[in-house]
């Protein structure tokens, strides 16, 4: 057997006494850390209450957050508070100084005024509608005027569109009633004579018929909005008792008579 000297053993036991009390160091924090903590609120309620934040020379104030740290803040002097530093989570506590408050623009004593929204101006160049030339009495015209339900109806000479003073006249006493009717207006239905296999020239000889009726209706105070003028050329199925040489000129919703009417004075 090999023999061991005291003093070796000695150093022996001391490095186990070492490493076997820092391994309960290293086990102490595991063991630890399911440890139930209790809190007595009567040694809370022993701490009184939190002290006011103490001031700094610059104006500002100190104060402990909830982590430990001290936070300040100045007091407009012009430096950052220590919640206004980017990536800083502590609270901020600011105190306005009289020349800040100073400083506000005033609070208005009531809300402003509505806006006032004016029409655009604009200059619209204003065509007055051309007048037809004025119809002139033919003393040699061959033709008569009657009445009808709700107009009168013209009668011309063959393949002609002249009026003499009668046809005129008649027309005039026409726009006389129309001017206190301003709601209605006022159809002229013209019809010409000419075959069936050329409705073209039939409707031509009564286009100048309507038209030189219309142009009586015009300068007798007619507004040209109010007048419709239908060449239809031949008669047909609606004509209502008009031959090939007739205008009939009625007002608005009124369907001329198909029974021939007195002559007009």
């Amino acid at each position: 057997m090999r023999y061991i000297s005291p003093p070796f053993r000695r150093r022996s036991l001391h490095g186990l006494i070492v490493l076997g009390a820092a391994a309960v160091g290293l086990s102490a924090p595991i063991a630890g850390a399911h440890a139930q903590v209790t809190t007595s609120r009567n040694a809370l309620d022993a701490l009184g209450a939190p002290r006011r934040p103490a001031m700094l020379p610059d104006g500002g104030s100190m104060s402990a957050s909830p982590t430990g740290t001290t936070t300040s803040s100045t007091a407009g002097n012009g430096n950052p508070a220590a919640g206004d530093i980017p990536g800083s989570h502590a609270p901020a506590t600011a105190i306005a100084s009289p020349a800040a408050i100073a400083s506000l623009p005033p609070v208005a004593a009531r809300p402003p005024d509505n806006p006032v929204l004016r029409p655009p101006e604009l200059h619209v160049p204003l065509h007055p509608f051309p007048m037809p030339p004025e119809v002139k009495a033919d003393p040699q015209a061959r033709g008569r005027a009657e009445r009808i339900t709700g107009g009168t109806r013209l009668h011309f000479a063959p393949q002609s569109a002249e009026m003499n003073s009668r046809m005129i006249a008649a027309l005039q006493t026409f726009a006389t009633v129309m001017q206190k009717l301003p709601d209605q207006h006022i159809s002229i239905a013209a019809y010409g004579e000419g075959r069936a296999d050329d409705p073209s020239t039939p409707r031509r000889i009564a286009l100048s018929r309507g038209l030189a009726a219309r142009s009586v209706l015009l300068h007798a105070g007619i507004a040209p909005t109010r007048i419709y003028v239908r060449a239809v050329g031949l008669p047909d199925e609606n004509a209502h008792g008009a031959g090939t040489d007739c205008i009939d000129v009625t007002r608005s919703g009124v369907v001329a008579s198909n029974t021939t009417g007195s002559p007009s004075r």
